[in-house]
């Protein structure tokens, strides 16, 4: 007889190993061991197979040993210095993610815009919001108060519990400082790479996929009219999970507010998931350009219609006007150039993770209603995601042509001013023609005087009356008025 194969699973240290057995059967087929074939004494280990052992966090998009250990020995407002990062990818960052060598300065991106200065935001303003659609916002300081924070349930359940228990919440986070970047990082299992990003305030609109989240980087502006960076570009991040969102932003901007109260109008009319929060996003980014075309473009019919028609005086500033409305123009076109490939990108990842749903459902002839909820929101937001693609790509054009318009008035506003020029220039050599003809006329009764003026005998000098000078005097004016008849046949007059 032939020794049967009995396959078992035994945890020899924290790993694990699988470990298969040899024991002799009267049987010739493999059979499943029993936990009485595991408690013999005869059974020789063969071979060792690596077994991964359940880790006992099985929560699919929070680390809770991360979070359990953040909670219970972190004190207020700062990170203990044994709370380490885990490296888990190749990519290397030190002045996030190695705790051995804490690195005080920031890394910022050597490329694109100015990064913004956080050192004017006070640490007592509430930088943290959470915000559920059910529960409402709930703010605080910092990260570690955040999560303590209780809600308005029955149970009064703390922001870490709701982010367990709950679907569909919202954190919006203003300024993180590296300390609290490496616990967010730690907790919600993001990729160093989004962790770079969101800390060097890259500029580069992008949309990228990641094993359980997906990062979009999507710019917005400096709103303040007064301020000396008006329109300046401000970098606005948000991480899209299965269960929620998360937003980070380096400046006061008002598109979380107002995504807030849209949902709070909405929310009796529409099912709020992580995917419609960041269609509201970027919606509400997209739509804060609007006022600044439309001021721009009443400003563009302006200088087109004035262009060629004032003059002098009144053209003083007209240059000033063309420079300030191109250089709007300019930024505007920077600012939305990106955003048509980013919207693009997003409403193919959908697309895709549609196709895939269907796929699935078909193979496996099952209509799962959780599968059909989520294929019918992703066609929900496809749509909404046209629309905004649709927005994008009208400003775009309406920018274009703006820019052209003024192009074109300025070329207009420099030939009228050289029409001007020349306009002026015959003015004065006409004056200096009539001046050159006075001149030609005036030298020779200069001659015929000095002639007559010289110290030596002159003809009529011994006559004692007028009647030479008077001749003098008629024979010059005589000359006089035959050269002005002259000048004027001739045109010099």
């Amino acid at each position: 007889m032939e020794d049967d194969i009995c396959f078992n699973r035994r945890t020899t240290d924290t790993h694990g190993d699988l470990i298969v057995e040899m024991e002799s059967s009267p049987r010739n087929i493999p059979r499943r061991c029993t936990s009485d074939d595991r408690s013999r004494q005869s059974t020789t280990v063969d071979v060792c197979y690596p077994f991964l052992v359940q880790a006992s966090d099985t929560h699919s998009l929070l680390d809770l040993n991360a979070l359990n250990y953040f909670m219970t020995n972190t004190k207020e407002d700062e990170l203990s210095p044994g709370f380490k990062i885990e490296r888990r990818m190749t990519a290397k960052l030190n002045d996030l993610l190695d705790n051995d060598r804490v690195d005080t300065a920031r890394r910022f991106s050597l490329y694109g815009d100015i990064v913004q200065d956080t050192s004017g935001i006070g640490m007592d303003a509430d930088r943290y919001t959470f915000y559920s659609a059910d529960l409402g916002s709930l703010k605080s300081r910092s990260f570690h108060q955040l999560l303590r924070t209780s809600s308005n349930t029955e149970n009064e359940a703390s922001v870490a519990d709701l982010l367990v228990e709950t679907t569909n919440w919202w954190i919006d986070i203003l300024a993180p400082t590296n300390d609290e970047m490496r616990a967010i990082s730690k907790i919600f299992r993001i990729h160093p790479l989004t962790t770079e990003d969101i800390q060097s305030q890259e500029s580069r609109e992008k949309c990228e996929i990641f094993q359980h989240y997906m990062f979009i980087s999507f710019r917005s502006f400096n709103h303040d009219f007064n301020s000396p960076n008006y329109l300046d570009a401000v970098g606005f991040y948000i991480i899209v999970f299965k269960h929620g969102v998360l937003t980070f932003r380096f400046q006061d901007l008002p598109h979380p507010h107002n995504v807030r109260r849209r949902i709070h109008q909405l929310k009796d009319f529409i099912y709020v998931t992580p995917e419609w929060i960041n269609y509201a996003l970027i919606d509400n980014i997209t739509d804060s350009f609007a006022p600044i075309i439309q001021h721009t473009e009443l400003e563009v019919d302006s200088i087109d219609d004035l262009v060629l028609i004032l003059n002098g005086s009144e053209q003083n500033d007209m240059l000033r006007r063309i420079g300030s409305s191109r250089k709007t123009v300019m930024q505007l076109l920077r600012l939305l150039g990106p955003k048509a490939d980013v919207v693009r990108s997003l409403i193919k990842r959908y697309e895709d993770k549609s196709k895939e749903i269907s796929y699935v459902t078909m193979k496996l002839k099952e209509n799962d209603s959780s599968d059909m909820e989520e294929l019918k929101i992703h066609h929900e937001v496809i749509l909404y995601l046209g629309d905004i693609q649709d927005h994008i790509l009208t400003m775009l054009q309406n920018m274009n042509h703006y820019d052209l318009i003024l192009g074109r008035a300025h070329r207009n506003y420099l030939g009228q001013i050289t029409i001007e020029l020349s306009q002026a220039g015959n003015t004065t050599n006409e004056v200096i023609n009539r001046l050159t003809f006075f001149a030609t006329i005036i030298v020779p009764l200069n001659l015929v005087g000095g002639l007559f003026g010289m110290n030596v005998h002159v003809p009529g000098q011994d006559n004692s009356d007028l009647v030479w000078f008077f001749w003098i005097v008629l024979g010059m004016l005589i000359y006089v008025v035959i050269m002005v008849a002259v000048g004027k046949r001739t045109g010099f007059l």
